[in-house]
């Protein structure tokens, strides 16, 4: 959670652009131990990215452990506007069952009140 409110650079390859922001906020989940001795950390990050029209974006990535080693690991993530993600994790949940039936289960549960 350390890298929370400090700066993020995205380097496109080619004379695509470069874009600079900060990490607004991030949620990780362990995600497995490999037969390799390493440890996976997945990650969903929300970016406020600076002049850019919908600056916040999502993205997802994730984190390799090895012993006390822990490296950023994706060497490419999926980051999107918000409402862009929106449209895709709707998108996939109506057209396929088995995408319903792990995002449902999962609304269901965080929504839940305690």
């Amino acid at each position: 959670m350390q890298p929370v409110n400090k700066k993020v650079a995205f380097n496109y390859p080619g004379n695509k652009g470069n874009k600079r922001g900060f990490l607004k906020d991030r949620v990780i989940v362990w995600s497995g131990h490999s037969s390799s001795g390493a440890d996976y950390w997945d990650v969903v990050d929300l970016i406020k990215f600076q002049n850019v029209k919908e600056g916040l974006r999502i993205r997802i990535g994730y984190y390799r452990q090895v012993g006390n080693q822990l490296r950023w690991a994706s060497q490419t993530t999926i980051t999107e506007p918000v409402k862009t993600m929106k449209r895709l994790l709707a998108q996939a949940a109506k057209e396929k069952e088995w995408f319903r039936r792990a995002l449902v289960p999962a609304a269901r549960y965080a929504l839940r009140k305690y």
